[in-house]
């Protein structure tokens, strides 16, 4: 065997090795065949919506955080009372935390008394112990299953702005989907909906269609609470990623591991870019966000605000061949405790559109920098080149090569066109003071109110006992109703048994 022959080999081992990698930290296999379609903001994600979901002539699921009790949700009910009333089966899942104020308003009553079934994801109960912790972040809808809909938006009028008061609409992401990948879609609802209830019926785990209907490749990747699967995935991006690696995220909050992986691959050349809020829906997370630039700058990695009321997006794309879109934030809330939904694209050309929207994006967001580099020239924004092709051999071994130095990077990892820009000083000084006072008046709110801590931490630490001592009692009575049945089973010895003839 000669040197290009085994040049070649190495490069589809280690094609085949990343491959593997990325199915078994996502939990999720690569399926091909799929047609997807983008779509950004409330512009085009609710009107898809509501023609899917009003057209609908098959089936309804829906796994939603936030179903708000606003315009635009009670609309969304309206067509599903008018659906489920012409005998089409509807199933809504929604979170209690995030849907609480619908929840408490009754406003799900009247979809119920329509023939719906409608369920509430970890409503606040005694025997829930620290389960009551994760919630259901998914943002997810399939109609008749064969049309699939994922993204950052909830059914909240939130995400159209508020016009009168000069607030423009939330910049988000979603993607329609049809295809193959509905099966796993299906099976992710089923889960979700299994885990309040009783599970659906068999029949409705089938999608409408299996064949495939468009080129593009993708993975869904359904997070529950301690799989950690999407953390694993976005480590490994981190690590694989050559040249570019674009993130958007609503709540930044990552944890060390996800920050080293970042900077690693910012000193080893990739360009690696951040677009975050500068006003956020929930404040204290902007706050601490903003305590992690420094780092990330200081390893090359650069940081952008954006300039508009909220950008809500959680997206990421690399190399213009790879992306991500759905419902995982870049925090440990998202990666380890909420059930959470992605859609993983290997698609040269959707991918592209992402980066491309990435890039309008950083027009409207103010780069922040450190003190010393605010005169540097700015980067010309990074876009597709096109490159030499070389022989097969220098091919296979430029590949092997770099397939050994992301090897390496996540070794060490484990162990633009802007509006304007900002010194990191600006960000941290705020940020850092808000958490220390707060830090401080809660301590004094502690010292002299100690029951602030007891009477929650008493409350939790009940809870969790109450919802142990429960599981207890029912894995008791499971064990008594097998022994009954085991006993009704076995026929009784003494009633069959025939005495002997007697011997004269």
């Amino acid at each position: 065997m000669n040197r290009d022959d085994q040049s070649q080999q190495t490069l589809q081992l280690v094609r085949q090795l990343a491959e593997q990698a990325l199915s078994r930290s996502a939990g999720a296999p690569l399926t091909a065949g799929n047609q997807v379609e983008l779509l950004y903001d409330s512009a085009q994600n609710f009107p898809a919506w509501e023609n899917a979901l009003a057209t609908s002539q098959d089936s309804v699921f829906i796994e939603m955080y936030i179903f708000a009790n606003d315009q635009f949700g009670v609309k969304i009910r309206d067509i599903l009372i008018d659906k489920a009333k012409s005998g089409i089966q509807v199933c809504l899942l929604y979170d209690w935390l995030g849907s609480w104020r619908a929840h408490l308003s009754s406003f799900f009553t009247p979809l119920i008394e329509a023939g719906a079934e409608v369920r509430a994801y970890h409503p606040p109960s005694l025997g829930g112990g620290l389960s009551m912790l994760g919630r259901n972040h998914r943002k997810m809808i399939i109609v008749d299953r064969k049309e699939l809909f994922v993204a950052g938006l909830c059914i909240s009028a939130s995400w159209q702005g508020k016009p009168e008061k000069g607030l423009a609409p939330w910049r988000d992401t979603g993607l329609a989907l049809r295809g193959p990948l509905l099966a796993q879609a299906l099976a992710a609802f089923a889960d979700s909906w299994a885990s309040c209830g009783a599970p659906l019926d068999a029949r409705w785990l089938q999608p409408a269609h299996t064949e495939p209907c468009g080129e593009t490749a993708a993975r869904l990747i359904a997070t529950t609470p301690s799989t950690a699967r999407m953390m694993r995935l976005d480590l490994l991006v981190a690590s694989f990623a050559r040249h570019t690696l674009w993130l958007t995220d609503a709540y930044f909050m990552a944890t060390s591991l996800y920050l080293s992986a970042l900077k690693q691959a910012a000193l080893d050349g990739v360009d690696v870019r951040l677009l975050v809020p500068r006003s956020s829906d929930i404040r204290w997370i902007g706050t601490v966000s903003r305590t992690q630039y420094r780092p990330l700058l200081e390893a090359g990695v650069r940081v952008f605000e954006w300039d508009g009321p909220m950008i809500h997006a959680k997206t990421a794309v690399a190399d213009g061949r790879w992306a991500r879109i759905g419902s995982t934030n870049l925090n440990l809330s998202s990666w380890l405790v909420n059930r959470e939904l992605d859609i993983a694209l290997e698609d040269a050309t959707l991918a592209a559109q992402l980066a491309e929207r990435f890039l309008q994006d950083l027009e409207h967001a103010t780069e922040i920098v450190l003190k010393q580099q605010r005169n540097r020239p700015v980067p010309t924004p990074v876009r597709r080149e096109k490159r030499r092709r070389g022989s097969p051999k220098e091919m296979a071994l430029s590949g092997a090569s770099a397939a050994a130095r992301q090897a390496a990077r996540l070794g060490d990892m484990l162990g633009a066109v802007v509006h304007g820009s900002r010194s990191v000083e600006s960000s941290e000084a705020p940020a850092f003071l808000s958490i220390g006072v707060a830090l401080c008046l809660l301590a004094l709110a502690v010292g002299y109110f100690p029951w602030l801590v007891a009477a929650p931490l008493t409350l939790l630490l009940a809870s969790a006992g109450l919802s142990i001592v429960a599981r207890s009692v029912s894995l008791y009575r499971a064990k008594r109703r097998k022994k009954q049945q085991l006993r009704q089973a076995l026929p009784d010895v003494r009633q069959d048994e025939t005495p002997p003839p007697d011997i004269q």
